[in-house]
């Protein structure tokens, strides 16, 4: 019975902070989830083992 009220008692504090905080402010996309910027991207490909975006994008298409 005990661990009842717990749950209880923990999803009325979610809810709470949840209704007073300005919308947005809380549950957002972290920044870790965008993608960043060219060079950032750039070499990251470069490091995985990718071609570069500049030779990706250079390639003739072969459906011509």
């Amino acid at each position: 019975m005990k661990d009842d009220s717990e749950d209880k008692l923990l999803a009325a504090a979610i809810s709470a902070v949840l209704l007073f905080e300005p919308e947005g402010s809380i549950i957002k996309i972290s920044s870790g989830r965008n993608k960043g910027s060219l060079w950032f991207q750039e070499h990251t490909r470069i490091i995985v083992g990718e071609t570069s975006l500049s030779n990706e994008r250079s390639k003739r298409s072969v459906l011509r």
